[in-house]
């Protein structure tokens, strides 16, 4: 942790918390343009020690208001996919720098919202929005989702755009999110630990933080109920669409 956290720093924290918050009972993608703030302001493992408590902590609040609402099958397929992401990036850190990984994660986002909102201008000229069946684009969004994780903070993305896929209701949405993600972070407890990001420090951070991250949980909560369906899921593709723009030209 810093040594000397400035109102500044303090400020940068506490928005890229609050964001977190916000987006786990409101809309996943909002999160990822926290990753990259925090991580900006106090280093990729730093922030990464930081946020998985704090992660699991608005979890737990998702969990609190959305839980019933999952639908387990499309957690379920997600598995093999979401593992093989990890696998493969961890290949490809071998070959590329963080930089060309996430402009790489940025073009697969951004062709696989291109291919949605194609389907959406098909389904507007008579043609019909059915749900993602197949094996082979079910599997590339869990690898996706697997590969954003780990490389670049921005599983929400991969995970919105599988869901808005999917044709899943708004509760439904945010039920399985909220499932999938607790099991995620919670996987990442020993990876982070065992790398000793985690300390004594970042847990007395996390301590001061937590109001934030509940604050914005409870924001999200307030946000999400006043949201029609339309609304969403079209923020929800704008965001995804800023997300990929953003990993192509920052990495």
């Amino acid at each position: 942790m810093p040594e000397t956290w400035s109102p500044l720093l303090i400020i940068v924290v506490v928005v890229g918390v609050f964001l977190y918050g916000f987006s786990k009972t409101a809309m996943p993608v909002a999160g990822v343009f926290a990753g990259p703030l925090l991580a900006a302001s106090l280093g990729a493992t730093q922030a990464a020690g930081l946020m998985v408590p704090l992660l699991i902590l608005g979890d737990l609040f998702a969990l609190a208001y959305y839980r019933q609402h999952a639908e387990w099958s499309l957690i379920r397929r997600l598995v093999p996919g979401v593992l093989a992401g990890f696998v493969i990036t961890g290949l490809l850190f071998a070959f590329l720098s963080t930089q060309a990984l996430g402009r790489v994660i940025g073009a697969l986002i951004l062709g696989s919202l291109l291919l949605e909102l194609w389907r959406r201008w098909q389904e507007r000229h008579g043609g019909e929005l059915a749900p993602m069946s197949s094996w082979p684009g079910i599997a590339f969004f869990g690898t996706l989702a697997g590969m954003t994780t780990m490389a670049a903070n921005a599983g929400g993305t991969a995970m919105t755009l599988y869901l808005v896929k999917m044709r899943v209701p708004m509760l439904a949405f945010m039920g399985t999110s909220a499932w999938f993600f607790f099991i995620l972070n919670l996987a990442k407890v020993p990876i982070i630990g065992g790398l000793g990001f985690i300390t004594q420090e970042s847990l007395i951070a996390d301590l001061w933080l937590s109001p934030v991250i509940v604050i914005g949980a409870l924001v999200g909560v307030f946000a999400f109920r006043r949201m029609n369906e339309r609304f969403f899921t079209t923020t929800a593709l704008v965001l995804s669409g800023i997300t990929a723009l953003w990993l192509l030209v920052r990495g």
